[in-house]
């Protein structure tokens, strides 16, 4: 190039004329100085831009990695509760009907497009669809929960189904007998196409990636664009080598090991389940402006070079192009917030000390406060004081703990500005410095209200009767365990009452089971009227009804409910402007004096209701001994 050869030539001519001072061989001299320096600072800045754009799209990545992670964490959570509550039901009462459960919505997870229970010889005995009779027996999600005592929901490698003929991920939970024997699966089923639905809520563009795989190596789900797969092998991808060593990871791949496509790579490893999730943007797509400017930059330095004389116009080009340069970077920062606000799920960072640094408008719409309004707040001001102190004491851990492989969560609650409560699940991931040091965590949360309703709704459902509201006998029989392991201890007594409406079945045919109904319920809300507050009265079915007496000091006590039980019901219930009558046989069965167990304490109150029945009703027998 003349500019570098110029210098040589005029050394030469000072050497055989050292004589002549040519200001000319200076001004040569400043000008590929100044050229140097010009490259110099252009060779900077692309590498400059290059690592702030990737590190933007690396941090855009590992926020859309952590959210679609929470995602289907919760979603398998979702899948183990479900199978275990189906797995309790069906050990106590073996002949469920889960059409029914679909039916009546007490089954309510529409994800599962079918929900099984399989027994040890691998035979379907309930499922939630039509099956016909279908064998598993030879299927992975079965054979695995057979041979190991494992107490954890299997996700199963894609399979084709056997009962829709579609591709399906099968997840399995074992069920065990008492003595801890094999006695069948609990089997639900999600297609690979929905794993990757979190895909439609945001733009990785045409060639973005999004990828749940086993490590075991076999790919559960795949979405590259509108392209969806599944069941492929997973080893010769760069991302899944890298987590053999690494838990968690950004990076940029050549994408030899896939389809040649360069991409920029997030990908995490979920705690608890074998599973990792991959979120990838095609590397040209994301970078293509600061690919563009880089070539910008280097034909501008070149300019430089051939008009170095010309450095006052250049250096005003310069001032232009640094304008650019700021405003693209301005651009890729708003193009970064875009996708931090379209994300499903509400995400804020926060600093080590809890001051909210930024939030999308999905968090601030959960919260039911401005976005301006919470920036700048503390976090923990945002929940009740136990609530508060418990979340700083997670967060901390967090800070200090240098593990990766997993986003932590816990389920609190915030206080929204009408006051009312939202439960979230939230998840938390620490982002550090070159150093190590934390800089912000960022915030991943779920509004799992809905869920927290409907857990509670279940969960009084299971052990309550749906007429009365009372206990069922499920329940009843756990009110009555504890009672006698609180007077083991205390040396007192308990006692049970077993009650039978005398007369009911008359007015029940006579005004109807309508009439009856609410006869049951008025004599449930009398019985409860007799009895303390850490009793416990259930209804047993039709018109029997029981109660659990506890820390009782005489038999005296159990006769006085007793007699009181007569009483409030004898009295007369008013059914529409009809009066009726009724009255009650009431047995009682005392411990020690009747029994150890509650089973025998109960069939001896049941003896002894019958007793007082045949004595001529509308009385109280105790039990015999």
């Amino acid at each position: 190039m003349t500019p570098p050869s110029t210098p040589i030539d005029a050394h030469d001519a000072v050497a055989r004329r050292p004589r002549i001072a040519t200001p000319l061989n200076l001004l040569i001299v400043l000008a590929s100085v100044f050229v140097a320096v010009v490259w110099l600072i252009t060779l900077q800045r692309i590498a400059f831009e290059r690592e702030q754009a990737l590190a933007a799209e690396m941090e855009a990545n590992s926020s859309l990695a952590i959210a679609f992670e929470q995602q289907v964490f919760r979603a398998l959570k979702a899948a183990e509760q479900v199978a275990a509550f189906v797995r309790e039901q069906y050990r106590r009462q073996e002949g469920i009907d889960l059409r029914r459960w679909v039916e009546e919505g007490v089954i309510r997870e529409e994800m599962f497009t079918i929900v099984s229970v399989v027994d040890e010889q691998g035979d379907i005995v309930s499922s939630s669809q039509n099956t016909g009779p279908v064998n598993y027996a030879d299927r992975e999600f079965f054979t695995a929960q057979r041979d190991a005592r494992i107490d954890q929901l299997f996700i199963n490698q894609p399979v084709l189904g056997r009962v829709s003929g579609r591709w399906l991920i099968p997840m399995s939970l074992r069920i065990e007998r008492d003595d801890g024997s094999f006695a069948g699966v609990v089997v639900m089923a999600v297609r690979p196409e929905d794993v990757t639905r979190f895909f439609q809520q945001v733009d990785l563009g045409p060639q973005g990636l999004l990828e749940l795989t086993g490590l075991d190596g076999v790919i559960r789900a795949r979405k590259i664009g509108a392209r969806s797969e599944f069941g492929l092998g997973a080893e010769p991808l760069a991302w899944f080598q890298r987590q053999k060593l690494h838990d968690a990871d950004d990076f940029h791949d050549s994408g030899e090991g896939l389809d040649g496509v360069a991409r920029i790579v997030s990908y995490r490893t979920m705690s608890g389940y074998p599973l990792m999730i991959t979120v990838a943007t095609a590397y040209d797509e994301e970078m293509a402006t600061t690919l563009q400017r880089r070539s910008t930059y280097l034909m501008a330095a070149v300019g430089v070079t051939l008009v170095v004389m010309l450095f006052v116009g250049l250096l005003a080009l310069m001032l232009v192009r640094q304008r650019a340069a700021t405003d693209a970077l301005q651009g890729s920062e708003a193009l970064f917030r875009a996708t931090f606000h379209q994300a499903a799920m509400g995400i804020a960072h926060i600093s080590p000390e809890g001051r909210i640094l930024r939030v999308n408008e999905k968090f601030a719409r959960m919260l039911g406060r401005p976005a301006e309004a919470l920036q700048g707040a503390n976090i923990f001001d945002l929940s009740d004081a136990e609530v508060a102190a418990a979340a700083r004491s997670f967060l901390s851990e967090q800070l200090v703990s240098e593990a990766r492989a997993l986003s932590p969560e816990i389920e609190k609650t915030y206080r929204r500005e009408d006051g009312s409560l939202i439960w979230v699940c939230e998840a938390s991931s620490v982002v550090r410095n070159r150093q190590g040091l934390p800089e912000f965590l960022v915030l991943v949360t779920q509004d799992i209200t809905e869920r927290k309703h409907l857990e509670a709704r279940l969960c009084h459902d299971a052990e309550h009767d749906a007429l009365t509201g009372l206990a069922n006998r499920v329940r009843f029989h756990q009110r009555l365990d504890q009672a006698l392991e609180s007077v083991r201890n205390q040396q007192q007594l308990c006692a049970v009452l077993y009650i039978d409406l005398d007369g009911f079945k008359e007015i029940n045919d006579r005004h109807g089971h309508t009439a009856g109904d609410s006869l049951l319920q008025m004599a449930a809300r009398r019985l409860e009227g007799c009895v303390r507050s850490t009793d416990t009265v259930a209804r047993f079915g039709g018109d029997e009804f029981g109660i659990v007496l506890g820390n009782l000091h005489g038999s005296q006590d159990c006769e006085t409910v007793a007699l009181k039980v007569l009483d409030v019901l004898a009295k007369p219930f008013d059914l529409d402007g009809s009066m009726v009558r009724i009255s009650a046989s009431v047995g009682a069965a005392l411990f020690p004096l009747h029994g150890e167990g509650g089973q025998d304490l109960l069939k001896r109150a049941d003896q002894a209701m019958y007793a007082a029945k045949h004595a001529g009703k509308n009385r109280f027998h105790r039990a015999d001994g």
